[in-house]
C-alpha cells in the first residue's frame, strides 16, 4: 500500500522548497487502468488540503491574505488565436464540435473570447472538452481553504459524437480510452496554460513555516474552469472542476501523462519545465489491475458478469496498458511506487 502521509510530505517540502518562486507546484500520478491512480490523487488532495486547514483552524494567528494584482497578470493564451467565425458558426451547429477537426492531432487549439472577460479554449474536440479562464474577483475566504486540486484527464475523452465522426467510429468506440480517442491538444494546452500560473512569482513575505507563506500569498490569479466526466451520460461535462487562486498544489492524474508520442510527449516537458514537480508512476502487474477493472466495469453496469469485464479489459484497457510501456518517457525525475 502506498503511504499517502509520505507522499503529502514530499509534495509540502516541494512547495516549501519552491515558495519564494512558483506560485503553484504540480504533481504528476501516472498509471495503466486499475492502478489506483485516481484513489491516490483524491486521497493525497483531501490530505493536503486537510493539514492545510488544520493548520487554520490550530493557529490563532493564521490569517488568509489575497492580493489583487488588477491587470498585472500576463494573458495565459496569448500565443492562441481566435476561432474564426466559421469554425464557431459550425460547432454551434454541431453540438459544440467540428467534425472536421476530431481526428486532427495537430490542430493548435483557439479560443473564444466573451465580453464578459472570459475566454473559452477549444481544441480538436471542440467544446464539450474546452476550459475556460475567467478573470472574475475571487472571494475572500477564511476556513475550507483548498490548496491542493486534482486534474484529471477524464474530462478530455472526446465525446461519444466526436467518435462517430472519426474515419473509422466503430473502432473509435470499442478502443474509448486509447490515446486518440482524447483531446490531447487542448490537455496539452491547458497544462501549459497551468505552467504558467506555476511560474508566477509569488509576493515577497517573510514566514517561519511553508502554511504562514502559502496563507499570506495568496494572489487574484484567473479562475480556469475544466471538464469532468460524467459516467452516467458516458461524456465530457464542461466546466465542472475549478482552479481557483487558492490552488497551490495541482495534481496531475491519468494514464497518458508519460506517453511518449503525439501531444502526450509534451506534457511531461511542459511541467518539468516550471521547476517544481513531482513524478509517481504508479507500477502494478496485470494480473492484479485485471481483477480490479473487470470489478469496475462490472459494477459500473457496462457488463452483466465478471467473465465479460475480463474480456472487456482484455480488448482495450489490457493494450492500453501496455501501450503506455514501450514509448514511455522516462528519466531520472520519476519516481515509481507500488500500489499493490
Amino acid at each position: 500500500m502506498v503511504d499517502i502521509d509520505r507522499l503529502a510530505d514530499e509534495a509540502l517540502k516541494l512547495l516549501d522548497d519552491a515558495k519564494q518562486v512558483n506560485y503553484r507546484i504540480a504533481i504528476m500520478i501516472v498509471g495503466p487502468p486499475g492502478s489506483g491512480k485516481s484513489t491516490l490523487a483524491e486521497k493525497l488532495c483531501k490530505t493536503l488540503n486537510s493539514r492545510f486547514n488544520q493548520y487554520l483552524d490550530r493557529d490563532s494567528n493564521a490569517e488568509v491574505v489575497l492580493t489583487e494584482k488588477g491587470n498585472e497578470f500576463p494573458d495565459l493564451v496569448s500565443d492562441l488565436g481566435e476561432i474564426s467565425a466559421n469554425l464557431y458558426n459550425e460547432m454551434a451547429e454541431n453540438d459544440g464540435i467540428s467534425k472536421e477537426l476530431v481526428e486532427n492531432v495537430d490542430f493548435k487549439p483557439v479560443k473564444k473570447s466573451y465580453d464578459d472577460g472570459r475566454v473559452e479554449v477549444i481544441g480538436r474536440g471542440g467544446q464539450p472538452n474546452a476550459f475556460t479562464i475567467k478573470r472574475q474577483a475571487p472571494m475572500l475566504r477564511k476556513h475550507d481553504v483548498d490548496i491542493a486540486q486534482i486534474i484529471p484527464m477524464d474530462g478530455f475523452h472526446l465525446s461519444r459524437k466526436c467518435l462517430d465522426c472519426f474515419k473509422d467510429p466503430e473502432r473509435a468506440h470499442q478502443r474509448r480510452g486509447s490515446p486518440q480517442t482524447f483531446d490531447s491538444n487542448n490537455f496539452l494546452q491547458l497544462c501549459k496554460t497551468l505552467a504558467k500560473t506555476c511560474i508566477t512569482k509569488p509576493p515577497a513575505c517573510e514566514s517561519e513555516s511553508c502554511f504562514e507563506f502559502i496563507s499570506k500569498t495568496f494572489q487574484s490569479l484567473p479562475a480556469i474552469e475544466i471538464p469532468g466526466f460524467d459516467h452516467k451520460i458516458k461524456d465530457p461535462t464542461p466546466n465542472q472542476i475549478s482552479i481557483d487562486p487558492y490552488t497551490r498544489i495541482l495534481i496531475f492524474e491519468g494514464l497518458y501523462l508519460l506517453y511518449d508520442a503525439e501531444n502526450w510527449q509534451n506534457v511531461h516537458k511542459v511541467l518539468l519545465d516550471t521547476g517544481a514537480v513531482l513524478i509517481w508512476n504508479v507500477n502494478i502487474e496485470e494480473g492484479v489491475i485485471r481483477e480490479r477493472v473487470a470489478k469496475r466495469h462490472l459494477n459500473a453496469g457496462l457488463v452483466t458478469t465478471l467473465e465479460d469485464g475480463i474480456r472487456r479489459f482484455e480488448t482495450n484497457d489490457l493494450l492500453n496498458a501496455r501501450l503506455i510501456r514501450s514509448p514511455l518517457i522516462n528519466n531520472g525525475n520519476i519516481v515509481s511506487i507500488r500500489n499493490d
